[in-house]
């Protein structure tokens, strides 16, 4: 498996497919297998794939520092230089689209286009309580379902603690013999035994924790340093939905594509439905005719929205 050699740890990564460059990045908790078992390999079927496991995920190592997106972006940069990358399609999921966001108006000469996938971003919305998201009570029934005697607590913050969480709960629920829900679809961000233990490990013994709170360079005034055109897809039982109206208020070219019956984890859901969208935007950057201007599209804001 190939990895590049950074000053303070060995990064993993996989290309697959063939075509133009499109970079996709992991939310916390998950590695490159969230993208190569979901979306990621349909689209490869038409373009050459870049997935990487952050620092302290997947098979990437584990240093004591380093977790601020500054360095992760950082990271991303080294990578792409050492594959030769100087323009890319870059695409992020959850704290992924952090990371993505922040390349992309640190390096935005370097940047195709960016697509933003279900991202919280604290400079537009404060962190959410499970009991304040619209959908937890339905959520919690279905956990209960599927034989979880003790979900989150309706006062926990939907943060990256919860994902250590739900880690656990995706095991429950694999335990039980039933199929897991498929708004939840926890197993789908490949958290086994290893992803638990290492996600653990890298919150006990390294300055990650603190690393993650911190959101600089996201300040409101730093999206308009963003050039790239710019997809915004996220579920619609998501819980960040206030950000991606958001972002598409502060970011010069952007679109939001809402869709439904999805929640936070829909690129490893409903991967076919992932790509299909954001394979019609690339295309549409690729042939310099912006998104497409056909039904079921329709005018908003003066920009365009979509429901798949």
């Amino acid at each position: 498996m190939p990895t590049l050699a950074l000053p303070d740890m060995e990064m993993h990564y996989q290309r697959i497919g063939a075509g133009e460059d499109v970079v996709l990045v992991h939310g916390l908790g998950a590695n490159l297998a969230f993208w190569y078992l979901g979306g990621g390999r349909h689209l490869a079927d038409h373009r050459q794939v870049l997935l990487y496991d952050l620092r302290g995920h997947g098979r990437s190592s584990t240093p004591a520092s380093g977790y601020r997106l500054p360095r992760l972006v950082e990271d991303l940069d080294a990578l792409l230089s050492h594959l030769g990358l100087d323009h890319v399609h870059l695409v992020g999921h959850s704290f992924g689209g952090r990371v993505a966001l922040a390349y992309a108006g640190l390096h935005p000469e370097k940047v195709r286009s960016l697509v933003v996938a279900d991202t919280q971003i604290a400079a537009f919305q404060p962190a959410v309580r499970l009991r304040d998201w619209p959908h937890w009570a339905r959520w919690r029934s279905e956990l209960m379902q599927h034989g979880l005697t003790d979900p989150p607590a309706d006062d926990t913050l939907i943060d990256f603690r919860l994902l250590a969480e739900l880690g656990r709960y995706g095991n429950e629920v694999a335990t039980t013999g039933r199929p897991a829900p498929r708004r939840i679809a926890l197993r789908s961000r490949d958290m086994g035994n290893r992803g638990r233990e290492n996600w653990s490990t890298m919150l006990a013994t390294t300055t990650a924790p603190q690393d993650f709170e911190d959101e600089t360079p996201l300040a409101e005034s730093f999206f308009a340093r963003i050039t790239a055109p710019t997809l915004l897809l996220f579920g619609g039982f998501s819980h960040c939905l206030p950000t991606a109206h958001a972002l598409l208020r502060c970011l010069p070219d952007a679109r939001l594509v809402e869709i439904p019956n999805v929640g936070h984890f829909f690129p490893a859901v409903a991967p076919l439905r992932f790509a299909h969208a954001v394979d019609r935007f690339l295309g549409a950057v690729e042939t310099g005719g912006g998104m497409p201007d056909v039904p079921p599209f329709a005018a908003r804001r003066g920009r365009l929205f979509r429901r798949l």
